[in-house]
């Protein structure tokens, strides 16, 4: 029997689901674990070689945005192990995810080499002293916003590091500034090459934060790797 895994990241377990349908009768079966959008699809086989190759190279098209990896390692194992290779540093900045981030990382023996520094910066007095974030910014656009969560990876950048990586959202049980729950903002990037994303969760709130730590991993995973400018 062939086995092999492929993980991803964004997805909800029923959205892969869904997606995998189309390989259906293909000779090849898929089970997936998921936990607040990180994924890892195990596909097993009694088939040929050839044909699970074929079926495989099809799984990496469909989920070409989402992969990250095929072998085993968690999200931060595998964004550490990509700043040592590319001898990076790295600066994060967390309203919501309140130093989830900052923590898995860290968490990983030899990251010193490659963490410079990480800041919890939770309400707008902080964004502003600890990352320049400009108040005309916050008042303009507020503290969700693809604005802020710019702002605050340009004011880590001003410190000695390669890569920084923000995020800034609503994890409830209520929105704010007629925002709703759920919605987040994620910066990556470096220099004067930095990249927003929005997304919308949804879930309780730990499981927001959650999936909004796994997310900002998994896209500077990608930045990495250089694919972030096919995102």
């Amino acid at each position: 029997m062939i086995k092999e895994i492929v993980k991803i990241c964004g997805l909800s377990k029923e959205e892969i689901l869904s997606k995998l349908k189309v390989f259906e009768g293909f000779g090849v079966d898929f089970s997936v674990e998921e936990n607040c959008l990180d994924a890892t699809i195990t596909m097993t086989s009694d088939a040929s070689r050839d044909v699970f190759e074929t079926v495989k190279s099809r799984v990496y098209n469909v989920f070409e945005e989402e992969v990250y990896s095929a072998s085993e390692g968690s999200l931060e194992e595998i964004a550490a192990r990509l700043l040592r290779m590319n001898n990076r540093t790295l600066a994060v900045g967390e309203s919501l995810t309140g130093g989830e981030i900052c923590s898995r990382l860290t968490s990983i023996a030899g990251i010193s080499a490659n963490f410079y520094e990480g800041i919890v910066c939770y309400n707008r007095a902080s964004k502003v002293e600890r990352l320049g974030v400009p108040k005309s910014v916050l008042a303009d656009y507020g503290a969700v916003s693809r604005e802020t969560a710019y702002a605050m990876v340009k004011g880590l950048c001003k410190r000695p590091v390669d890569i920084a990586l923000a995020t800034t959202g609503l994890a409830g049980p209520t929105g704010d500034e007629g925002k709703p729950v759920g919605l987040v903002y994620i910066a990556v990037g470096g220099g004067e090459f930095i990249t927003v994303f929005e997304r919308r969760f949804s879930g309780s709130r730990n499981e927001i934060r959650t999936a909004t730590s796994n997310v900002a991993l998994f896209y500077l995973i990608r930045y990495l790797k250089g694919d972030i400018l096919r995102l």
